[in-house]
């Protein structure tokens, strides 16, 4: 009887899978969807022509010098690729399929989805469930940024970061290659390209060489935002939901912050979204400002 039973277990699972499939797609916004094209189709493709054209300028395609820049870049490409990977496979509430059905304290009900909610978790209107420590929706893997994927979004932006400055570097450089005679008043082509074009103060070529430095900064500035969001947040032991409810109960000073965070080997998960970085949190109940100052008093009698 068991051995008839695991082919339908078999088959339950796979459609389970395709329902949950089918749910994630049917719930995706148009944010969403754009977010993800950019993530997964611009990015790249930004990525390769700027290591096969404009590196090239600087140093001859498929040369020493060229290797010994695009290897390390494209390692931390795919880095920022696989962190995000792992914000979607992962998830905010690991493998927590289920909340407790048991009301304890500190808990919430959530009426949205009728179970009981636990401390720093808030229901999200797209992902339609509670999220545990809930941070906020990413539409770039169309998920909650949460308690155990929040270490995966983290790397992923400081990744990008490096990558996105060493390429505006080589973009701005490039521009004075493609005008060469370009003087301090003409700086504002950078900023309103397309009005330099109009104006047919610049070429065609010239003025993609500049919408190539402009991605680079935009690119810049929004991962910038990211991640000063995430440095604010984690400086002050909130989540982005926190900050906005001035909830200041789990500010346990920066390293226990973000060891709480990122996990016990926080420093390491800049490397690969493959080491292991052990939260101390299991998602439903976490260290507060009083346990902390509990602790440090108990140790120093």
């Amino acid at each position: 009887m068991e051995f008839e039973d695991k082919p339908f277990q078999h088959i339950r699972s796979v459609d389970d899978a395709v329902y949950r499939a089918k749910k994630a797609v049917r719930r995706l916004q148009p944010q969403d969807i754009t977010a993800i094209i950019i993530a997964v189709g611009v990015l790249p493709l930004g990525f390769l022509f700027q290591v096969t054209y404009v590196l090239s300028f600087f140093h001859e395609f498929l040369s020493d010098d060229w290797l010994l820049r695009v290897v390390p870049l494209t390692y931390v490409g795919i880095n920022v690729l696989l962190n995000l990977y792992k914000v979607v496979s992962v998830g905010p509430n690991g493998k927590t399929s289920d909340l407790p059905s048991v009301q304890k304290p500190g808990f919430r009900y959530c009426h949205s989805c009728n179970v009981n909610s636990p401390p720093r978790a808030y229901h999200c209107p797209v992902c339609e469930t509670c999220i545990m420590r809930r941070d906020h929706h990413c539409s770039f893997g169309a998920t909650c940024v949460g308690h155990f994927n929040q270490r995966y979004f983290v790397a992923a932006v400081v990744n990008l970061m490096f990558v996105a400055i060493i390429f505006a570097y080589y973009s701005f450089s490039l521009i004075f290659v493609a005008i060469p005679n370009m003087r301090t008043v003409d700086y504002w082509f950078m900023f309103l390209p397309h009005l330099a074009l109009v104006l047919r103060y610049v070429t065609l070529y010239q003025f993609l060489i500049l919408i190539t430095f402009a991605f680079c900064g935009a690119v810049i500035i929004f991962d910038g935002y990211l991640i000063a969001a995430q440095v604010f947040c984690i400086y002050r032991g909130q989540t982005r939901m926190e900050y906005l409810l001035d909830v200041h109960a789990y500010n346990c000073g920066l390293w226990e912050n973000l060891r709480q965070t990122l996990g016990r080997r926080w420093p390491l998960i800049f490397i690969s979204p493959f080491i292991s970085s052990p939260l101390d949190s299991d998602g439903i109940s976490f260290k507060t400002h009083e346990m902390e100052n509990i602790e440090k008093s108990t140790k120093t009698m």
